[in-house]
């Protein structure tokens, strides 16, 4: 009896206290929201010049989301089924990754039903997204990329300095006074560009004047590439000022010395050219950098090479108002370019970034002598493909940097050495024909590197013998090889048509 009378005491007080919270309209209760998410947007998380690789697709709805991974099979990426796809922890987001091959187009597909809210109520409509690679801009910048093609360095003919000159300008490449062969050559199998590299300042005397008899070689040389029909880069190039960037950020005689001589150069070259025609590009330096540091700079180096190069521009439009004049950033680095390089004031508005790039290191140019240098390179070598990728996006860069800015660029050296055996000149082709085409998505024109070397045992880099126009090497099928690659406009020759020609490993 007792314990009935609790019981209902209880009860009563239950009563009341819900008949309280029902008629208390303070009450903090909220009600779930129970709506069906609603698709927003899809977007690729990285901007890129050809699909390839990972590629990640964030699908984003109006709430939080409930996936069951099972499910996965269900999304599918240009028809294949998604390789993963996850909501991380309390999010909007669906993020869909796929491994995919070469393309220029994305399809994503997510059947209805797939999405839910927490109380498992479902977006019911199927989700379709394209995403298509940009085409590239109709822009200066893209037309000089067309006007200067695929290029060839007359590497180390002008570059002979120091005691070497008594030996002849041409020391270090072997060769004498130029012929047009070698440019006849290139015209004839469709290159556009020579690069002549051209030391100047051990041809000086005392007062910085450039020896007479040594500029009207020069001009020969360009005379002879532009008589073949090509356009001529012509460049300071081992210059006494390359290497000696440190110095002059923190001595001031020799902040002096360099940017006097610097200007006096310019001043005469441009001078001696000042009739020629728009064929004939200047180039302010080539690898400018302090003492033997290849990879880094302070912050007062980066800004003084910005004041030598706007001085050399400066100087060139005193005489040439109207000349195509490309510009280098720290060792022509691609990454110290874009991160640290300021384009010059320039009333003409024509400047062209030029770089260099010879990556990765231990395959390209390494010397045999070493005992360093890699045998193969590619996903045949290394299943992940991130050697070809590390190619594609280190050009891409180049192009959102500067092509879609409408600021032109250009790879002014490039190149790969002759190897020793068949097997290994086989990856070396693959390697510079991926390369080129490459580049051409990114458009960017290339300037293969060319030093005359037939040796195989030190940086092999012949191509056209300097002398006769024979051909070194392969070269007979890979120049013409690299020049489709950088100038073909065939949607048939893809990267993926040349990744499929990959040699075997062994």
């Amino acid at each position: 009896m007792k314990l009935n009378k609790i019981f209902n005491t209880l009860s009563l007080a239950a009563v009341a206290l819900l008949a309280t919270a029902c008629n208390d309209t303070d009450a903090q209760y909220s009600i779930p929201d129970v709506a069906a998410p609603q698709f927003k947007n899809a977007a690729l998380t990285e901007e890129k010049p050809i699909f390839f690789g990972e590629t990640t697709i964030k699908v984003t709805f109006d709430r939080n989301i409930n996936f069951a991974t099972k499910n996965t099979d269900q999304i599918t990426v240009n028809g294949a089924a998604a390789d993963k796809a996850i909501v991380y922890g309390a999010d909007s987001v669906l993020t869909v990754t796929k491994n995919i091959d070469f393309c220029n187009t994305i399809t994503l597909h997510i059947p209805a039903g797939l999405i839910t809210n927490g109380q498992g109520k479902a977006y019911t409509e199927d989700i379709d997204a394209t995403f298509t690679v940009a085409a590239l801009p109709s822009n200066n910048a893209t037309a000089v990329t067309q006007m200067l093609g695929w290029g060839w360095n007359l590497g180390n003919h002008f570059d002979t300095s120091g005691d070497a000159i008594s030996q002849g300008w041409g020391y270090w490449d072997q060769v004498g006074i130029l012929t047009d062969a070698p440019f006849q050559k290139l015209a004839s199998v469709g290159a556009k560009t020579v690069r002549i590299p051209t030391t100047w300042t051990d041809h000086m005397d005392e007062n910085y004047t450039i020896n007479a008899d040594y500029l009207n070689e020069v001009a020969g040389c360009v005379d002879k590439a532009i008589a073949a029909g090509l356009n001529v880069i012509l460049n300071t190039h081992h210059d006494s000022f390359e290497t000696d960037l440190g110095n002059a950020a923190k001595d001031e005689n020799a902040y002096k010395k360099d940017s006097t001589i610097i200007v006096r150069l310019w001043d005469q070259v441009a001078t001696k050219f000042a009739g020629y025609s728009d064929k004939l590009i200047f180039e302010t330096f080539n690898e400018i950098h302090a003492d033997d540091n290849w990879n880094s700079a302070s912050d007062t180096e980066y800004t003084l090479l910005n004041q030598w190069n706007q001085w050399a521009v400066d100087a060139i439009r005193k005489t040439n108002p109207t000349r195509w004049i490309g510009v280098a950033g720290y060792a022509a680095n691609i990454d110290m370019t874009i991160d640290h390089f300021v384009l010059p004031t320039d009333p003409a508005n024509k400047l062209i970034v030029a770089v260099h790039c010879y990556d990765p290191y231990n395959f390209c140019t390494q010397p045999y002598a070493s005992g360093d240098l890699a045998p193969m390179w590619g996903h045949t070598n290394d299943a992940s493909g991130a050697e070809e990728l590390a190619v594609i996006n280190q050009l891409y860069k180049l192009r959102k940097a500067y092509i879609d800015n409408n600021i032109p660029c250009y790879l002014g050296e490039y190149g790969c050495v002759w190897r020793k055996t068949d097997a290994e000149n086989a990856f070396r082709a693959y390697y510079l024909e991926f390369f080129c085409r490459a580049a051409n998505l990114a458009g960017i024109p290339m300037f293969i590197w060319d030093n005359n070397s037939k040796s195989q045992d030190g940086e092999s880099f012949g191509y056209i013998d300097h002398a006769d126009g024979s051909w070194l090497n392969d070269s007979e099928t890979m120049v013409p090889t690299m020049i489709k690659a950088c100038t073909s406009t065939d949607s048939s020759y893809s990267l993926q048509t040349i990744w499929n020609k990959a040699p075997a490993a062994y």
